[in-house]
């Protein structure tokens, strides 16, 4: 996965990356309006109509101060963007809304504790954010947090580690 970087992922990258056979990501908030985020999947989807392409990934902030949560989750529902990326907090009504139209769903955890929340609220994957990750960065050692995550993950959830 091409990493979602604030303020650096924009269409060319993701398109390009899902050209390329990477899962190409970008925050919603890297658009700085809900309308400039829908131009974005709107120009997204119309330049990848090519099937062998991988698919790509909103990031939403699902944190209680982000008044854009709404509108931007409405915009992924709406376009049924393949993969929404959850950082700061994750809800069952979230995970459901984007299951309701077969999308998958991941989420940023930086703690075991985090992680124990996603799976509870029916994630399909967890990307362990540990120490040396940008933005938000974990503090776990990578290995460390695999070890303790892996335990936790052995229903049929996928996982990746970010360093």
């Amino acid at each position: 996965m091409a990493a979602p970087m604030f303020l650096v992922s924009g269409t060319d990258l993701v398109v390009e990356a899902c050209k390329g056979g990477v899962i190409g990501a970008f925050p919603s908030l890297n658009q700085r309006t809900p309308e400039g985020f829908e131009q974005w999947l709107i120009e997204i989807r119309r330049r990848l109509v090519d099937e062998s392409c991988a698919p790509f990934a909103a990031m939403l902030g699902v944190h209680r101060t982000n008044p854009r949560l709404q509108p931007d989750l409405a915009l992924a529902i709406k376009y049924q963007v393949p993969i929404v990326i959850t950082t700061l907090g994750i809800t069952r009504e979230l995970t459901d809304a984007v299951h309701s139209y077969g999308g998958m769903i991941f989420h940023d955890a930086t703690t075991i504790k985090h992680a124990i929340k996603a799976l509870d609220a029916n994630v399909d994957g967890i990307i362990a954010v540990t120490q040396g990750a940008g933005g938000h960065a974990g503090t776990y050692n990578p290995f460390a947090f695999l070890g303790e995550l892996r335990p936790l993950v052995k229903k049929k959830l996928s996982f990746s580690l970010v360093q």
